[in-house]
């Protein structure tokens, strides 16, 4: 399309895992904020493998997959850069906090965690959009 504009965005599929119980997520990520992954015992990782933003100026390079275990129990957090990015405001110290409430909170009805998320990070008039998708592996 011959539009100036440019993106990023997360490419995520989620499979049966081959070898045992739980799940398998493959991602591709362009300059997109990382996805979340808090595991049953806690811990929270962030999934910061990633390749450029989608710009027509870029060029179309190749882009990589990475792939983690999702273990039964664990919660998968997708979300847009209007959670934790504000003018004026240091990203990584919002992405550390959406850390540290996923980390405590993570354990809760996915429902639940939304709300504590919404309450800790969300503005009453967010300046970009805001989109959060919790997930719980089975």
């Amino acid at each position: 399309m011959p539009v100036e504009a440019s993106g990023t965005l997360v490419h995520a599929r989620i499979a049966p895992a081959d070898d045992g119980p739980g799940w398998t997520l493959t991602w591709s990520n362009a300059g997109h904020p990382p996805p979340l992954l808090r595991t049953p015992d806690g811990r929270v990782a962030v999934l910061a493998e990633h390749d450029i933003l989608l710009h027509h100026t870029l060029g179309p390079f190749p882009r990589t997959e990475a792939r983690r275990d999702l273990p039964p129990g664990s919660t998968l957090l997708l979300y847009t850069d209007g959670l934790v990015e504000r003018r004026g405001h240091d990203i990584d110290a919002s992405t550390a906090r959406l850390v540290a409430l996923l980390a405590r909170h993570g354990a809760r009805p996915p429902a639940e965690l939304l709300r504590h998320i919404g309450a800790g990070l969300a503005q009453a008039a967010p300046e970009d959009d805001v989109v959060v998708l919790a997930l719980r592996v089975p």
